[in-house]
């Protein structure tokens, strides 16, 4: 049977590395696609994040709340990469980077991802140095 993902030497930083906000639980934090959000956990990932709950299906589950530093590694790292660290499927990494860049086809993210990089006020709000 093949793995999920491939080994974890695999993944390396282009941009990182990247730390989760300092929050407790009940704190609110604003996500880039889903508005704000409540903490309701962290995420059991190589890189514990703050997360809430998200409908999937007939369970929930905690997902990683698209904020600070993890908008960072969306624009700029692999969707592997995001995938596995975050432990989330490249699927919701691809969500993750339209809902960002309010582009709707694959061709436009990229642009656009490229674009706002560039905008000193996105880098400013996002940490970027």
């Amino acid at each position: 049977m093949a793995a999920k993902f491939p080994p974890p030497d695999q993944f390396h930083w282009r941009a990182g590395p990247y730390r989760a906000p300092q929050v407790k639980v009940g704190a609110v934090l604003h996500d880039e696609r889903r508005g704000d959000l409540e903490v309701e956990g962290f995420s059991e990932a190589p890189i514990p994040w703050p997360a809430a709950s998200y409908k999937k299906g007939r369970r929930g589950v905690l997902l990683p709340i698209l904020c600070g530093d993890l908008v960072r590694a969306v624009c700029e790292e692999e969707e592997l990469t995001i995938a596995y660290y975050w432990n989330v499927t490249p699927f919701m990494v691809e969500r993750w980077k339209r809902a960002i860049s309010g582009a709707t086809t694959s061709n436009g993210v990229f642009t656009r991802l490229a674009i706002m990089r560039s905008d000193p006020e996105f880098r400013k709000q996002f940490g970027y140095k």
